[in-house]
């Protein structure tokens, strides 16, 4: 139970009840115990008025000392049920009258006050007792001592009775708050319990389930962080699962077309082939390698890119970059008889300058590969003259795309090609290339996003705090 969170929760609490418990247990004691005693001496303070009023008063009418101190002593005895006494100056007796209770206490108190001072002893002893001194001075004279002393055990015992009633109480009430303790951590950690079985299950590879938490404390957040992970874990595995059945369709396509035409080639070896079909047939191998190679390579940066590795940021001008990408691909843009209008500013940005290159030379080579216009607009502006934020935005005509495609051209093979009758310009895609563009861009706290409006497309980069 030490080992547990609930053990070590609720024997702290139970070791902190104990000690309240018993400081207030103390505390109660020593307040009864100090009205007690004040209550007491202002009992003792009325028999000792009454002893000197008594005395003084049969002094003056009775002439005889010996038969003033009886008569005194007499009446007190008489009026309060306690042992009373006068002492001469040796502590001797001169007149008493009841049974002491503790005679030792006489003797100390007369010996601790000399006839000089008043003096009051309370012993516990089979009860509580009260002995209480009081030098009697008559016309400026010492006279003589007056000893008091009283039992109060019955006060004394409806204090003690009433004390442990109160403990009595303390105790059933620890033992109500302990069970009620008991229930309360029961179910406040029961989600930690789930919690701490299904994330041992994930750390073996099974299967996790969901846990239900209704409250919205430290231990539900920290379960619905949970089931989130839960959740997110699920779909990169169906993500993963996707992405591998994908690449594996990808790869299997050129393969199968490769492996047919040897076939072919294989079979036919012995008689005369056709030259046109065999010219045919390499160019079309060749394609196909051509494709499998650039497909591996899209799949090697995609899983380059989702490995974490230590990658320097550093400030990119942004104008210049896209000026030597368009002046690399200008003799191409030409060849495919396109023209960049270009119109950019003069931005820099904390980036991965391979990355923010691999994206940017992404879009530009989309773009003189699917424009159906001559003009590809390029643009690169600050949103806000007073901050960093910008956008970058590319736009070309394009033919139709089915709705399907060009609401998820960001997704890992999502594709579209069209077939004009050139060979070359009719070889499909990887799929990927949009797709690593983005997961690039998240990695570099950018965003990207596109739109397609009637027959034009416009891709846009920009500062992620802006999406």
């Amino acid at each position: 139970m030490l080992n547990t969170l609930k053990g070590k929760i609720m024997i702290g609490i139970v070791f902190a009840l104990i000690i309240f418990n018993f400081g207030l247990s103390i505390f109660i004691y020593n307040t009864f115990y100090t009205n007690i005693k004040n209550n007491i001496k202002g009992d003792m303070e009325n028999v000792r008025k009454f002893s000197i009023s008594t005395l003084k008063y049969s002094a003056m009418v009775i002439e005889d000392d010996l038969k003033v101190k009886n008569k005194t002593v007499y009446e007190v005895n008489n009026n309060y049920e306690c042992y009373v006494g006068l002492y001469d100056s040796n502590n001797n007796p001169i007149d008493y009258k009841g049974n002491t209770l503790f005679e030792n206490s006489i003797n100390n108190i007369l010996e601790s006050s000399k006839g000089k001072s008043s003096a009051i002893i309370f012993n516990i002893k089979s009860g509580l007792i009260c002995t209480y001194v009081y030098p009697v001075y008559l016309n400026g004279k010492y006279d003589s001592s007056l000893v008091i002393q009283k039992s109060y055990n019955d006060y004394y015992n409806s204090i003690k009775s009433t004390m442990t009633n109160i403990i009595a109480a303390q105790i059933v009430l620890l033992i109500v708050i302990i069970g009620a303790l008991n229930y309360f951590i029961n179910k406040i950690i029961s989600p930690l319990k789930k919690l701490s079985v299904e994330m041992k299950r994930y750390g073996e590879g099974k299967e996790v389930d969901k846990i239900s938490v209704k409250s919205k404390d430290e231990i539900g957040q920290v379960t619905k962080s949970f089931n989130e992970m839960i959740e997110e874990k699920k779909k990169l595995e169906n993500i993963s699962k996707d992405f591998f059945n994908n690449a594996t369709h990808e790869l299997k396509t050129p393969v199968t077309s490769i492996y047919g035409y040897v076939q072919v080639l294989k079979e036919e070896e012995l008689n005369n082939m056709d030259e046109e079909f065999k010219k045919r047939a390499i160019n079309r191998m060749m394609l196909e390698c051509g494709k499998l190679k650039e497909l591996i390579q899209k799949l090697l940066e995609v899983s380059r890119c989702g490995v974490s590795k230590k990658e320097i940021k550093q400030k990119v001008n942004l104008n210049i970059l896209i000026t030597e990408l368009c002046d690399r691909l200008i003799d191409r843009s030409r060849r495919l008889n396109k023209e960049f209008i270009i119109n950019i500013e003069e931005i820099t940005t904390l980036v991965i300058k391979e990355d923010i290159e691999h994206i940017i030379l992404n879009l530009i080579d989309n773009s003189l590969k699917y424009s159906k216009g001559k003009e590809i607009y390029i643009s690169l502006k600050k949103l806000d003259k007073n901050s960093d934020n910008f956008i970058f935005e590319i736009k070309n005509k394009i033919s139709s795309i089915p709705e399907n495609i060009f609401r998820n051209l960001l997704e890992p093979f999502v594709k579209y090609n069209e077939f004009d009758g050139n060979l070359e310009e009719s070889i499909s895609s990887s799929g990927l290339g949009l797709y690593l563009c983005n997961e690039l861009a998240q990695k570099n706290m950018l965003t990207l996003k596109y739109n397609i409006k009637n027959d034009e497309i416009s891709f846009y980069l920009l500062n992620s705090n802006l999406s």
